[in-house]
């Protein structure tokens, strides 16, 4: 398996946004603009959300990590939120197929 994991978690200092605010900015942000085969974002709590983002190779993952850093700096500043972990590394064992 040659699939690719980034996991992040963010701070929200003014409170997360709604589900509504997330799904328009994932579309804006990330919808075709991105080779990952997809992208999740979840509520941990009223100030955190968690991400997992998967490619099918570290390669790409790689090649989009300037482009993936650019955007992180805009929507951080936007939003008043920043990124507090960051964790990535080859999939090892996947249930479905994403």
């Amino acid at each position: 398996m040659s699939k690719y994991a980034i996991y992040t978690k963010w701070e929200w200092r003014d409170g997360i946004a709604s589900s509504e605010e997330m799904q328009n900015g994932m579309r804006e942000n990330l919808l075709g603009k991105t080779e990952a085969e997809d992208v999740i974002w979840w509520k941990m709590d009223d100030k955190h959300h968690q991400s997992i983002i998967i490619f099918a190779s570290e390669e790409l993952a790689k090649a989009e990590n300037d482009k993936r850093q650019k955007m992180r700096e805009k929507t951080s500043n936007d939003s008043n939120i920043k990124m507090v972990e960051e964790n990535m590394g080859p999939v090892l064992s996947q249930l479905s197929t994403l």
